[in-house]
Formats: C-alpha cells, sequence, structure tokens
C-alpha cells in the first residue's frame, strides 16, 4: 500500500470540507477522521521506511476497529462525516 498516495488522495477528497467557510457538524467530523488518517498514513510510512512494518494488513485494522467505534456512537451528523470520511479509505 502506498501511503503517500493514499493521504494525498485523502486530502483531496477533503477539500470541499477543508474549506468551507462555515463549517458544519458533518464537515467537522469528516475533517476530523481525515487528519487523523493523514498522521495514521504519516506513521505507517514512517514505520515501512525504518523497515519495522512487517504486515500492511495492521494499517486496514486499525482503521477498521475505528470504523466499528464510531458507528457505535448516538447518530448524530458529526458522526456521518466521520464515517464517510473513514469509509473512503
Amino acid at each position: 500500500m502506498d501511503f503517500n498516495k493514499l493521504n494525498a488522495d485523502l486530502y483531496q477528497l477533503s477539500a470541499n470540507y477543508r474549506f468551507s467557510k462555515d463549517p458544519q457538524e458533518f464537515e467537522r467530523g469528516y475533517l476530523k477522521i481525515s487528519d487523523w488518517l493523514a498522521d495514521l498514513c504519516f506513521h505507517f510510512e514512517q514505520r515501512r521506511k525504518n523497515q519495522e512494518l512487517s504486515d500492511e494488513n495492521e494499517f486496514k485494522e486499525v482503521v477498521e476497529s475505528y470504523k466499528v467505534k464510531i458507528e457505535e456512537l448516538e447518530p448524530s451528523k458529526y458522526r456521518d462525516g466521520l464515517l464517510k470520511a473513514i469509509k473512503e479509505v
């Protein structure tokens, strides 16, 4: 998995929300997960460079575990934004 490309793609997908003049709860949720995913991509890319990453499935497992946790939240626009962003991975 190319974490740098994934990070760039996710940033591009978030552009509409990132530059919104009046962000609502949905946009805030979307950007929260988008930023978290960017940090996660950076972390895993660094682990790969340092040859500490043996299994790229670990990335998918971390994302999936957060997705499950988000789905357990009470329904809201913020939660919808979180889910939309994390499902784009």
